[in-house]
């Protein structure tokens, strides 16, 4: 798969996870952007930022090192990494 499409598949898999958390998510329309998803809680009232990373792997099977895109917005965007199977967790870089 081409890299763009994998990270337009990785959005998406966001999407559905923050959704499934009770969240209502909105889409950036810019594809160079900062922030990839906003989210709001209409129970609490707070919003929050995400940027969404695709874990990838090296064919003998070390991970793949993939930063921020402007680390001067580190402490107001949070990460969501998306592994090949689906699975998403929030956080910092670590494989796992």
């Amino acid at each position: 798969m081409k890299k763009n499409r994998k990270g337009c598949l990785s959005e998406k898999i966001a999407i559905c996870y923050l959704m499934k958390k009770g969240l209502d998510v909105f889409d950036s329309c810019q594809t160079n952007g900062t922030v990839d998803l906003l989210t709001f809680n209409p129970e609490t009232g707070e919003t929050k930022c995400w940027e969404v990373k695709t874990e990838n792997y090296r064919s003998n099977g070390r991970p793949i090192s993939r930063g921020r895109r402007d680390k001067r917005f580190s402490k107001f965007i949070n990460m969501l990494y998306v592994k090949e199977n689906g699975d998403v967790r929030e956080g910092y870089f670590k494989h796992g």
